[in-house]
Parts: C-alpha cells; structure tokens; sequence
C-alpha cells in the first residue's frame, strides 16, 4: 500500500463497578481496573488518475478486556506502561497506542486521587475507535492491473486450449 492514515477517538469515563462479585472486589482491593472497549473500521481505497472509490470496507464487533493496575503503579509511569503492553498485546496500532495510553493512564490517575481507598468501586471505561484508511495509489494501481491482465491472458488461453481439446475429441 502507497499510504495510510489512521485516526482515532477516545472516550474516558467512570463507571460503577457493580457487575463484580464480591470475590472479585476483595481479589481486587489496591487496584483499578480498566475497562478497554475496541472498534476498528477498516477501509481499502484505490485512489488513482484522479478516481477514488472505496473497494472495501470492514467493522469489527466490539472488542472488550480488562487491565488490572495496582495502585503502588499509579503514581508513576508505570501505570502508563501498564496501559500500552495491554494495547500493544491486542495488536492496536502504534499511533493509537501513543494517543491513548498517556491519556488513559492520567484518567485513572485523577481518578484515583480523587476516589483515593474507594477506587475498587469504580472502573474506568475507555472507548477506543480506530479508523485505519489504506490507499492503493497508481503504481500499486498499475502492478495489480498488469497481474490481473496475465491472469484474464492465461484464463483466455486455458479456455481456448479447452475448446480446441473439445473439438478435437468430437473429431474423434
């Protein structure tokens, strides 16, 4: 692919962490949980000799998982490291990563100073969606056409070669 763009919209906020077992809120005393919410739309341009037209497009389902930081890593980078392996470890490209996790990471953080001890009754919701663009561009364009007309020279051939073999046989 010629070039690519990626854009990406971020939405933060805090939710009551009501869906938790009681086990699973002592299991998580001293620590955040994040709640990272995934969207990705794909879409495939050919954008050649002044046309440009949409060759395919993919929406994926919602993706859902949950990072765990304990507190003792609020207070310092090592929450933000926390929230990029996370990305990184589901395939989320770089720039989204860069975008997110520093913003991500301050959210919790606020959050944390403000709830101090009753954080464990909160999680934060992070809604991430990724636009991810590629553009086929004209030597791409060109290289493609040139495959698919060996393939359609070939296809004819085959064909030909098929008809012959069948007027052949009638012959017979």
């Amino acid at each position: 692919m010629a070039s690519s763009k990626v854009g990406c919209s971020l939405k933060i906020y805090e939710a009551k962490a009501n869906h938790l077992s009681p086990a699973a809120v002592v299991a998580l005393a001293g620590s955040v949980v994040i709640q990272i919410r995934i969207n990705l739309r794909y879409q495939l341009f050919v954008k050649a000799y002044d046309i440009e037209f949409l060759v395919d497009e993919i929406i994926t389902p919602e993706f859902v998982t949950h990072v765990i930081v304990p507190l003792d890593f609020l207070l310092s980078e090592l929450s933000m490291m926390i929230v990029s392996d996370a990305l990184a470890n589901l395939k989320v490209d770089a720039k989204v990563i860069d975008y997110s996790s520093p913003r991500i990471a301050n959210f919790v953080v606020n959050m944390a100073k403000l709830r101090g001890i009753a954080v464990s009754d909160f999680i934060t919701v992070a809604e991430i969606s990724t636009n991810k663009i590629d553009y086929i561009r004209e030597e791409e364009f060109d290289r493609i056409s040139r495959t698919l007309n060996l393939e359609n020279i070939h296809s004819s051939i085959d064909n030909s070669l098929l008809v012959m073999q069948n007027v052949k046989s009638e012959d017979q």
